[in-house]
């Protein structure tokens, strides 16, 4: 048995799950049973997002865009892939625009209402192990999103970080590593992607994850405790 993720981080999620929901959108999430400490989570259904905002601050900025892909039975599933813009009425960061390429006038012709972007995201979430890279960001403006609108503070999941998993596996080097996503799947032997759009690097990263689990227990087990502890700060 593995004793390394945090002892009360279970119990915190199954008070979580206690909450009285209401809304058909969220109850999944409270009546669904957490996967088990010691389940292989190659064999839990994974969802890897990634978003592009218009600053870090979940307090203050946009989500500008979104991207998914679901893993199931260690396989990237691309059919299930999803790129969505959102119409934005704020104004976009210049220096943001630059690295994401996501313009006003893109965004408010093709980009779907926030709340419908949120909702087809929710949905796709239900019963699902949520990775991404330096997934901080993206959890920040999910529960601002959920608080805001919903009057909760967090859902009753379980969050992976492929940033965190390689940061831990690289602390031992004497060197410093690149470790944004496209250094960090090079490392892996991956191919070179686009970098920052949302659905690319969603796949990117659900990519790397499966690179990183098999670097991390080969052909063995990957409990979900242990792969949880790499995944924390």
């Amino acid at each position: 048995m593995w004793h390394w993720f945090k002892p009360d981080e279970y119990r915190q999620l199954e008070m979580l799950r206690s909450q009285t929901v209401t809304d058909p959108l969220l109850t999944p999430f409270f009546d669904l049973p957490l996967p088990e400490r010691d389940q292989d989570i190659r064999l839990c259904d994974t969802l890897v997002l990634d978003f592009e905002t218009s600053g870090f601050d979940s307090q203050v900025d946009q989500v500008l865009s979104m991207g998914w892909v679901a893993i199931r039975h260690g396989q990237v599933q691309l059919k299930t892939a999803q790129h969505l813009l959102i119409a934005n009425h704020h104004k976009v960061n210049p220096e943001a625009a630059k690295v994401h390429h996501l313009l006003p006038e893109r965004l408010s012709q093709q980009g779907v209402d926030m709340a419908l972007a949120f909702s087809e995201l929710l949905l796709a979430m239900q019963g699902k192990v949520v990775v991404a890279h330096g997934c901080v960001i993206e959890k920040s403006f999910i529960q601002h999103y959920l608080l805001r609108h919903y009057g909760i503070e967090r859902l009753p999941i379980l969050w992976v970080d492929t940033l965190k998993i390689e940061q831990k596996r690289q602390a031992l080097r004497k060197d410093r590593p690149d470790f944004r996503l496209a250094a960090v799947r090079k490392r892996y032997g991956l191919p070179e992607y686009m970098a920052h759009h949302a659905l690319v690097d969603a796949v990117g990263t659900a990519e790397l994850y499966l690179a990183q689990l098999h670097g991390l227990f080969a052909q063995e087990k990957a409990p979900v405790e242990a792969v949880l502890k790499f995944s924390q700060p």
